[in-house]
């Protein structure tokens, strides 16, 4: 019984560090795919010189 209970604890680690595993790489994924739109509109700045329409000002309001 003690032996059962063992198992049952260590697949339920196995189960939380995989999914802990699959959230990290979703999470550096979307991070990389931020990092890329950035590193587009910046070049996309740099080429034309002006920003893009697309670009949102979130947050920079001055009301």
């Amino acid at each position: 019984m003690r032996g059962r209970a063992h198992d049952k604890l260590m697949n339920k680690l196995a189960a939380a560090r995989y999914k802990a595993e699959e959230k990290r790489a979703a999470a550096e994924a979307k991070r990389n795919r931020k990092a890329a739109k950035t590193e587009q509109q910046a070049e996309y700045i740099r080429r034309t010189g002006r920003i893009p329409s697309s670009f949102s000002f979130c947050g920079w309001c001055c009301c």
